[in-house]
């Protein structure tokens, strides 16, 4: 029998590559290791050209350091003092005029290193060897403060992705996390008063709302569910309604062909539901109607909630700064930006909602 991997054998890698690359960052040992790489890779590109090994050391060593002058002052010096100003144009003429003082430092410092006259040596003039040197410095220390800026800028742009992630993330936590308290307020309400008026039905509809919190609990913690699940929980929803207000209410709900094999963000639709009850008419000589349709054709679901009103009541003034529907207004714009269309008419004695998501294809 083959034994379980060792956790702990599996994490230690994973803990020195951590170590190591915090070292790393903190000393900046990797700054060495590229310039170490730099000068052993222009020693072994120009070692057939120098009789002597030592001048190309000397030579390769001013290269090194000189390119290396140009790009941290330019990095840690210009660019901090420029960035955000006003003086922000004078940064490329500084960046210049530093090169030619590098180029400077590499003519006169080889020369003195290796006790030599470089126009001889080079069989080149004082303008040429100098343009040399400051082309080097430009090029080599440009290319470098351009994959710095280019990486500081991806890094900027990926922690601002993710603090903008935690941030959406945080928000739709919040705005799910609001859909319970406020349904369980309304339900325990209707229990309260089932238990004075009828003790059968109350028990019954304790029952539901158990059921109907068991899915919140349980079912619907992950990012989406299966639009079954959420139509079983408007079914259950409206079912517990029933029991409430019994044959006072008229409760009609149809559901559409292709309502399967696609998912949606967990109690989308339940705000809705909610809303036609909590400002259902309370006729006692005609009905009081909670009309319910969901649909799902070419890729779009959509969904239509109606209830009856009394009269004197305007739905629309007192539901928008309301928890439900403003919520589920936010929760939209964050699930579906530009995805959706909500419609909301309230008239003098019913209010309709017409909601339409365009749901992505798997």
């Amino acid at each position: 029998m083959v034994k379980p991997a060792n956790k702990s054998v599996v994490k230690k890698p994973l803990e020195i590559i951590s170590w190591l690359g915090s070292v790393f960052g903190r000393y900046k040992i990797h700054h060495i290791l590229f310039w170490t790489a730099y000068f052993v890779f222009w020693v072994s590109v120009y070692q057939n050209m120098y009789k002597d090994i030592h001048q190309l050391f000397w030579v390769t060593g001013f290269y090194t350091i000189s390119n290396a002058g140009v790009y941290y002052i330019s990095q840690y010096v210009l660019i901090p003092q420029f960035r955000g100003t006003k003086l922000a144009i004078l940064f490329l003429p500084g960046f210049f005029v530093l090169s030619a003082l590098f180029s400077l430092f590499m003519k006169y410092g080889i020369a003195f290193a290796l006790s030599m006259n470089l126009e001889e040596f080079f069989k080149a003039s004082t303008l040429q060897i100098l343009f040399v040197y400051f082309s080097s410095n430009v090029f080599t220390g440009g290319i470098l403060l351009a994959s710095k800026g280019y990486l500081e800028n991806r890094k900027t742009i990926r922690q601002n992705e993710l603090r903008e992630k935690e941030r959406i993330e945080s928000e739709l936590n919040f705005l799910k996390s609001q859909v319970n308290p406020h349904f369980l307020f309304n339900a325990i309400n209707s229990v309260y008063v089932l238990i004075r008026i009828d003790p059968d039905k109350a028990s019954e509809t304790l029952i539901k709302l158990s059921n109907l919190l068991r899915s919140q609990l349980y079912e619907f913690t992950s990012e989406s569910i299966d639009i079954q699940q959420e139509l079983e929980y408007l079914e259950n929803y409206i079912e517990l309604e029933k029991i409430r207000k019994g044959d006072r209410l008229k409760v009609v709900f149809e559901k559409g062909e292709g309502l399967e094999d696609f998912s949606i963000a967990p109690l989308l639709l339940i705000p809705f539901l909610e809303n036609c009850f909590k400002h259902l008419s309370s006729h006692t000589h005609q009905e009081n109607m909670v009309k319910v349709k969901i649909a799902f054709r070419k890729g779009r679901l959509s969904a239509y909630f109606f209830n009856t009103k009394d009269d004197q009541k305007k739905v629309v003034d007192s539901i928008q700064g309301g928890i439900g529907l403003k919520n589920i207004r936010r929760r939209l714009e964050i699930l579906y930006p530009k995805r959706h269309t909500l419609e909301i008419t309230d008239q003098l004695d019913s209010f309709e909602v017409k909601l339409e998501i365009k749901i992505d294809e798997d």
